[in-house]
C-alpha cells in the first residue's frame, strides 16, 4: 500500500473515531438531569400564626363639620393570623385573615380639662391580598385590602361619664412586611401597616328627645412581629410558565 492509501485510511479512522466520541459525549450530556436553580423552598400551603407589636395614630370628631377633636391614639396590638400561599417561581401570592385585640386608646380635654373627650380601639380585623417575592427562605411581600373594627367614644366631665357610644368602622389597610423560614414549618415575619378605618357618624344620646350626630375618623400605623406553622413541605414549587 503506497504512502498516500495509507494517509486515507488513517484519516477515515480518526475521524470515525471522533465521530463516535461526539455521539458518546452527546448522549452522555442528554442522559443528564438538568440542574435546577429554583428558590429551594416552598411557601405553598396553608399557614396559621400569632403576632404582636404596637400602633400609633391620630382620631377626630366633628359635629356639623365643626372640628371639636383631634388627638394620638396608641396602645399594644396582639393577634392571629391564617392564610394561604401559591408559588410560581420566586413569585409567590396568596390571601391572608387576622383578628387583633388592642389596648389602644387616647384623650383629650375640650374647651376646659374638666371635660374629656376619649376613644378607644376594642380590635380590628383584616382582610388582605399578599404578593411576594422569595429568595431562598426569605419572603419580601406587600399587602392590600380591607380592614374594619370596633371603634367606642366617651363624653366626661370630672371623670363621670356623660356620653358614650360605639360604632364598627369599615376602611383599608396597605403594607410591607418581610418573612424568613427558620424550618419546613415555622416562619418568623416582622411587618409593617398602615390602616385607615374611614369616617363613621355615630349618635350621642341626650336622654329620649334630643341627640348630637357627630363623624368620627381614625387612622393608625402599626409595627408588628410574628411567627406562623407552615402546613406541608418544602419540596412543591411550580415553574413560572
Amino acid at each position: 500500500m503506497n504512502k498516500l492509501a495509507m494517509m486515507a485510511a488513517a484519516a477515515a479512522l480518526i475521524g470515525g473515531a471522533n465521530v463516535a466520541s461526539a455521539a458518546d459525549l452527546h448522549n452522555s450530556y442528554k442522559d443528564e438531569p438538568i440542574a435546577s436553580y429554583g428558590p429551594g423552598y416552598s411557601w405553598a400551603g396553608l399557614y396559621v400564626g400569632a403576632s404582636a407589636g404596637f400602633g400609633v395614630g391620630d382620631t377626630q370628631t366633628t359635629v356639623e363639620g365643626f372640628p371639636i377633636a383631634d388627638y394620638d391614639i396608641n396602645g399594644a396590638i396582639y393577634g392571629a393570623m391564617v392564610g394561604y400561599n401559591f408559588q410560581r417561581g420566586n413569585v409567590v401570592f396568596g390571601v391572608e385573615a387576622t383578628i387583633n385585640g388592642t389596648d389602644m386608646d387616647g384623650s383629650q380635654g375640650l374647651l376646659t380639662s374638666a371635660i374629656t373627650s376619649e376613644r378607644e380601639m376594642d380590635w380590628y380585623a383584616t382582610a388582605v391580598g399578599r404578593l411576594g417575592y422569595a429568595s431562598g427562605k426569605t419572603l419580601f411581600y406587600g399587602f392590600g385590602g380591607v380592614a374594619w373594627a370596633d371603634v367606642s367614644s366617651k363624653l366626661s366631665f370630672l371623670g363621670t361619664t356623660l356620653l358614650e357610644d360605639n360604632e364598627t368602622h369599615v376602611g383599608w389597610t396597605a403594607g410591607l412586611g418581610i418573612e424568613h423560614a427558620l424550618t419546613d414549618h415555622f416562619t418568623v415575619r416582622v411587618e409593617y401597616s398602615h390602616v385607615d378605618l374611614g369616617e363613621e357618624t355615630t349618635t350621642y344620646e341626650l336622654g329620649k328627645r334630643f341627640s348630637i350626630d357627630k363623624d368620627v375618623d381614625l387612622k393608625f400605623d402599626a409595627i408588628k412581629v410574628g411567627a406562623a406553622y407552615k402546613f406541608g413541605g418544602s419540596d412543591a414549587i411550580e415553574p413560572l410558565k
